[in-house]
């Protein structure tokens, strides 16, 4: 099935295509591991191909024209071309258009036809990261799809990791919508173990950006315990006791009255879901955000790929942000707290469900997605062409 078949196919009762959002940029590889081998990767349903060539990337559709060999066994024989060629009979492609440009096998004077071509990926090197955008009309900028904290690489250092889950991308961006399950199903996570159960039972509000790319998520009042007829009282004594922290980092709410986030940097949103398929969640000193980008690979399977990204305040600062990273984020947020999220959403089924309080924001993510995802402008509504405006 053809990828704008899949997207033809909504997930469960989302609303969303199950391949994934289409027309925007995505992450899909440390540039690191993208050295002098081709390497494959699968993106909304498609096998591309990513390598490199004279210091620029380049990505392709990982089949070659000819008889359907992976062009991701192949070679770059020529540097600086921008080529690459297939194992199998040597047909060599641009980088830049996808076609072919020779045919090794048959000699420098074979004649090329317009189908000997394969599809060519818009690609890009920024904060460490491969990005790719796939879709149905010419690539935007890529900075217009990144928030500023990833995008402005002179004021913010970012640490990246990923992880695969076995679920459909929109399963994962749900988990990822202020849907209020961290105060249960994360209140065992070393982050949050010795604090207080942060609120829950509060009245969440999912309110637009001003830039129009997505929602910030605001929850007001709530509890931190109460009784429940027949059962007692939650959280259990037997595991509160030990609970003797103030709320920090992730229990701890911006003060939209004090917070530095707010007060200093303007930040109005602890958590902020964005198109197409990504969330940011700060704290209140505005110094830090993980952002959590959802890539779908297909209908299947989904990449997490988690950016940490710290505001640059110096070299002794840098040295604090990296040792809070590799001796604490990175295992007990990016691998521990991480790890209870794929213990639940990949055994997620889609079908029925009966939403509730808890699920505002995973309803209001769903409608504004599926009405303000991007989409290839409509032919008539388009501007002339450069062409056509001369010829009047």
């Amino acid at each position: 099935m053809s990828a704008p078949q899949q997207d033809a196919e909504l997930y469960g009762e989302t609303g969303l295509p199950a391949s994934g959002l289409r027309n925007y940029w995505y992450p899909v590889l440390a540039a690191w591991r993208l050295r002098r081998r081709p390497k494959a990767v699968r993106l909304l349903g498609e096998d591309i191909v990513l390598y490199r060539d004279g210091g620029k990337v380049y990505a392709l559709a990982d089949r070659c024209a000819h008889r359907g060999a992976k062009l991701s066994y192949g070679k770059c024989l020529y540097a600086g071309s921008g080529t690459l060629s297939c194992p199998y009979h040597g047909w060599t492609f641009s980088g830049e258009t996808g076609r072919c440009v020779a045919k090794l096998m048959e000699g420098p004077q074979a004649k090329i036809p317009d189908a000997a071509a394969v599809k060519s990926y818009p690609a890009r090197v920024l904060a460490g990261v491969v990005w790719v955008f796939v879709g149905d009309m010419a690539a935007v900028p890529l900075e217009e799809d990144l928030p500023e904290y990833i995008a402005k690489t002179a004021e913010w250092s970012c640490i990246s990791t990923w992880r695969t889950y076995r679920c459909n991308w929109t399963v994962m961006k749900d988990n990822l919508s202020h849907d209020q399950h961290a105060p249960f199903l994360h209140r065992t996570a070393p982050e949050l173990l010795f604090q207080p159960i942060f609120p829950h039972a509060s009245r969440n509000l999912a309110i637009p950006l001003e830039d129009g790319k997505g929602l910030g998520h605001v929850a007001e009042g709530g509890i931190s315990s109460a009784e429940y007829p027949g059962l007692g009282r939650f959280p259990t004594r037997r595991e509160s006791w030990f609970r003797i922290l103030r709320p920090v980092g992730r229990g701890k709410e911006i003060d939209r009255d004090k917070s530095p986030a707010v007060v200093k940097y303007g930040i109005k949103f602890r958590q902020m879901s964005r198109l197409p398929s990504l969330s940011l969640i700060g704290r209140p000193s505005g110094d830090y955000f993980v952002c959590r980008w959802v890539v779908p690979v297909d209908a299947g399977t989904t990449l997490l790929y988690t950016f940490n990204l710290f505001r640059r305040r110096g070299p002794l600062a840098a040295i604090g942000d990296w040792l809070t990273w590799v001796l604490w984020l990175s295992w007990a947020h990016d691998w521990l707290f991480s790890e209870q999220d794929k213990w639940i959403v990949e055994a997620i089924k889609p079908g029925p469900e009966v939403l509730s309080r808890t699920d505002v924001g995973v309803v209001a993510w769903r409608r504004f997605a599926a009405a303000n995802a991007r989409r290839p402008q409509p032919a008539a509504s388009r501007p002339p062409a450069v062409n056509d405006t001369a010829a009047e």
